[in-house]
């Protein structure tokens, strides 16, 4: 399955945005604004989940948005960032 979505935490920072995904250990981004945050979040997504395939382990089951919500800080914002791993041209593969 190539299509993936996952929760990014987007938390404003003394440098611009800061952008984590809970359910994804070590999966991390930052961009200067949200946008460039949000652009930064689907290469590091894509990357991320097409390391998980290249290995053969099973994608994590993303958590649900109440859950995320749950354990964010009051000045994050949540957002659903959405990638197909099969339309990867791009990206460098290990």
């Amino acid at each position: 399955m190539p299509f993936y979505s996952f929760y990014g935490v987007f938390e404003p920072d003394e440098e611009g945005y800061s952008v984590s995904f809970p359910d994804l250990k070590g999966c991390f981004a930052c961009g200067d604004d949200m946008e460039e945050a949000l652009v930064r979040a689907k290469a590091t997504l894509e990357g991320y989940l097409l390391e998980y395939e290249d290995l053969d382990k099973g994608i994590p089951i993303p958590s649900p948005l109440e859950t995320v919500k749950a354990n964010t800080p009051e000045d994050a914002n949540v957002i659903l960032v959405e990638i197909n791993t099969e339309d990867s041209e791009g990206i460098e593969r290990l």
